[in-house]
């Protein structure tokens, strides 16, 4: 079993123990990229690193967003704006994908 920089799998459902033994919300490993059918996993921790469109990132409380803008999100997490509303943190636009 591996471990991994992302947090969710391809539907969005939290992954378990992504930092030591990476398995899926059903209990099924994962490799460093991908879910047990070969699926890419999504949504790397939040930190300010460039994204382009399509990049998802997971704040530290647990809700996932989408770069719409490519830039540098700020280094900490922006306040939410709603699901499938958009916040700009830093240089980059994001549309928020999750709810708590």
């Amino acid at each position: 079993m591996a471990t991994t920089v992302f947090r969710r799998d391809h539907l969005l459902r939290r992954l378990v123990n992504p930092a030591s033994v990476s398995v899926d919300s059903t209990g099924r490993a994962t490799t460093s990229t991908t879910d047990y059918l070969g699926r890419p996993l999504k949504a790397i921790v939040w930190a300010a690193t460039a994204v382009v469109p399509g990049d998802m990132m997971q704040t530290t409380t647990n809700l996932v967003y989408v770069c719409t803008s490519a830039g540098t999100p700020a280094a900490g997490d922006p306040a939410p704006p709603g699901y499938g509303n958009t916040v700009v943190s830093g240089t980059a636009t994001m549309r928020q994908l999750t709810t708590i």
